[in-house]
């Protein structure tokens, strides 16, 4: 790819009006949320499923976010196959409903939530590994998620009646040009169900056709990773291996981070600086690769 296209490609993926997400655990959500291009961890699952295709290993990953009158819990895996990466993927949140509530035995008086779940089955292929490309045309990575989600509106006394549910597809692809440069598409809610009666009950995730496109790069001998999406930016910085410092501007506030990796295990936090103050937490094992010396026994020197 030469440069003119490059740049072309970087303008128009900067003029693409950014949807705000917060279905992402606290690594992504410290850096702004901007993470359709960097995708590299579990979190690729629920953003831009073709980031999973570059994980080498089997991970996990489990992530909440505690914010004033809702509850969120989001948990995701991936496994390694010969015909590319599988990820599977669960969120589940109850938020309160706002505007007019869509109820029929609603007393006007109780306090209404809607409770929603969303199961992720995830496929993910480096086509550098299906066939032989030079080197010199940088990678290219697919995926895709089928979506089942289904809602429930709580109303008094524990009750609660069926908000829909749907069934939905994510398309995704990631470009890496070199190794310091990456661009990420992704095409969510493919088949269009924000006609369904789940559609407008969240207001987090909409369920609404969206395309999310962003660059993300590295510097510094990869010390310094920055990444762009829309209005959505975020940087982050590893001064020692294993702590690694955030920030990011969302579409509605600043956002800071903080992630520590300890043997393959990984704690990471996010703070975002709204009127009311959401924090992020997000726990994750990504195994370290063995190295030929620690399969024959031998100490590392």
């Amino acid at each position: 790819m030469n440069k003119t296209t490059l740049c072309a490609l970087l303008l128009v993926m900067l003029m693409v009006p950014a949807l705000a997400q917060e279905n992402l655990g606290a690594r992504p959500m410290g850096m702004g949320g901007a993470w359709v291009a960097m995708s590299d961890d579990v979190n690729a699952i629920f953003i831009n499923p073709a980031g999973i295709a570059g994980l080498k290993r089997e991970s996990v990953m489990a992530a909440t976010r505690l914010q004033e009158g809702r509850e969120y819990t989001m948990i995701g895996g991936v496994e390694t196959t010969p015909f590319g990466n599988l990820g599977i993927g669960y969120i589940g949140s109850s938020d309160p409903i706002e505007g007019t509530v869509p109820v029929t035995t609603y007393d006007g008086d109780s306090p209404v939530k809607y409770t929603t779940q969303t199961l992720y089955i995830t496929m993910a292929r480096d086509l550098n590994q299906a066939m032989r490309v030079p080197a010199s045309l940088g990678s290219l990575q697919l995926g895709m998620n089928v979506k089942l989600s289904s809602r429930k509106i709580g109303i008094a006394n524990g009750l609660a009646q069926d908000g829909g549910s749907s069934v939905d597809l994510d398309l995704a692809t990631i470009f890496k040009p070199n190794g310091d440069l990456s661009l990420g598409l992704a095409v969510q809610n493919f088949m269009g169900n924000d006609k369904s009666a789940i559609a407008n009950l969240s207001t987090v995730d909409r369920k609404q056709y969206a395309v999310l496109a962003g660059a993300a790069g590295r510097l510094f001998d990869g010390n310094v990773t920055w990444t762009v999406e829309g209005e959505e930016l975020g940087c982050e910085w590893t001064p020692v291996k294993g702590l690694a410092l955030r920030t990011g501007r969302s579409t509605d506030c600043t956002t800071t981070g903080l992630g520590i990796s300890v043997g393959g295990i990984n704690l990471d936090y996010a703070y975002l600086n709204r009127t009311s103050p959401v924090h992020y937490w997000s726990v994750s094992i990504l195994p370290e690769p063995e190295t030929s010396a620690k399969r024959a026994g031998l100490n590392e020197i």
